[in-house]
């Protein structure tokens, strides 16, 4: 069962997020909305503040795409 104290939380943080980050969450926006497709590959690596990197990628299946979709539409309060 969903508890609604938390989605508030999170609703905030995300918020404050794209209130930092607006051309992030814009980037992401126009990803979700025109490059995702089925076999479509996701590359990410991502460097801590000391300079390591950590690399990682997934290849999204027809249902992950449809995944992140909804989550993006969640999120967007569409």
């Amino acid at each position: 069962m969903r508890n609604p104290a938390k989605l508030l939380q999170l609703k905030k943080q995300y918020e404050a997020f794209t209130a930092r980050h607006p051309k992030f969450m814009r980037y992401l926006a126009y990803i979700t909305d025109n490059c995702m497709t089925d076999g479509t590959v996701m590359d990410v690596t991502v460097t801590d503040a000391a300079g390591k990197s950590i690399h990682g990628n997934a290849k999204l299946t027809a249902e992950d795409v449809v995944f992140l979709q909804e989550v993006r539409k969640m999120l967007s309060g569409e």
